[in-house]
């Protein structure tokens, strides 16, 4: 198996690794206990921040039924983050097996130190990945906006899509199913404090990253996958980048301590960015859930 720590590293990872491999401790300062990196389901009238918690556990519950994941052989987390999906389906719904990917060392120890051995992180690029027993769930987190590059032609960019999901389609059982959160754009208005926003997220903070027009993203899907549902909840990941934010207000002068000046205000920036671009619809987080076809 071919990793990243074995190959020259390239660009998207430095990206990457520029982005998540700050002190994880800086982390939980801002995800808190659930070290979750998306979108949470608030019930209705429930504090954002005394609700975060349950609200990212009700959405990893819910994404976890929808893959039909409950008692699994193995599933996978493509971009697997601080490892809560996967510690969640072996410990409270009975998957034997848990494997993740992700490009993030720091990451790794963490979901290493957890001590769940039914889990397994693996610091590689998802492209490498390949499976002697295929899996029967996946599930991919707000993580596909880092796996195509920006800078590709927009073909080649759509054709970067389709190689991911033909990947995860070989690495899949039949009618196996795959779980998505993930962001798409609008046409953004020429409006210069946002398009400096926006330069600022692909230039700076997600170097290289892209977020693709919906239509791209379905297109790349292909007849690879049967959509079961499509469903943009924009707001479950706004109000959740507007709990870390309070977070991050709360222990600020820890976090700078734990990291830097420069690295605070970045999150703050870019979490704040976030916030309002998916409040006013320039960004949709669309939950998607895919069956295998044959």
């Amino acid at each position: 198996m071919t990793t990243v720590e074995n190959t020259p590293a390239r660009p998207a990872v430095e990206a990457i690794r520029h982005h998540y491999e700050i002190s994880n401790d800086v982390y939980r300062i801002i995800l808190g206990p659930p070290m979750m990196y998306s979108g949470g389901y608030w019930n209705e009238g429930e504090d954002l921040r005394e609700g975060h918690d349950e609200a990212q556990y009700r959405k990893l519950d819910a994404f976890i039924e929808l893959a039909k994941a409950k008692g699994a052989n193995k599933v996978l987390d493509i971009g697997s983050g601080w490892g809560t999906m996967l510690d969640r389906v072996t410990r409270l719904h009975g998957a034997k097996k848990a494997v993740g990917v992700t490009l993030s060392r720091t990451q790794k120890e963490f979901v290493d130190s957890l001590g769940n051995p039914d889990v397994e992180i693996i610091v590689e690029s998802w492209a490498d990945h390949t499976a002697e027993e295929k899996y029967d769930a996946a599930f991919c987190v707000n993580a596909l906006e880092h796996f195509v590059l920006s800078s590709l032609p927009p073909k080649e960019r759509i054709n970067s899509f389709r190689h991911f999901f033909g990947h995860v389609h070989s690495l899949l059982k039949e009618d196996g199913r795959f779980v998505l959160h993930m962001m798409t754009i609008e046409p953004p208005p020429l409006q210069r404090k946002l398009l400096d926003d926006l330069k600022f997220l692909q230039r700076e903070e997600f170097e290289g990253c892209y977020i693709p027009h919906t239509h791209e993203l379905i297109q790349a899907i292909g007849n690879k996958f049967e959509i079961i549902e499509i469903k943009n909840e924009r707001e479950t990941f706004s109000e959740a980048c507007r709990a870390w934010l309070l977070n991050l207000a709360d222990e600020r002068e820890r976090a700078v301590a734990l990291s830097s000046e420069e690295v605070v205000q970045r999150f703050e920036r870019y979490l704040d960015i976030f916030a309002y671009t998916l409040e006013d619809k320039v960004f949709n987080n669309f939950r998607i859930v895919l069956q295998r076809n044959p």
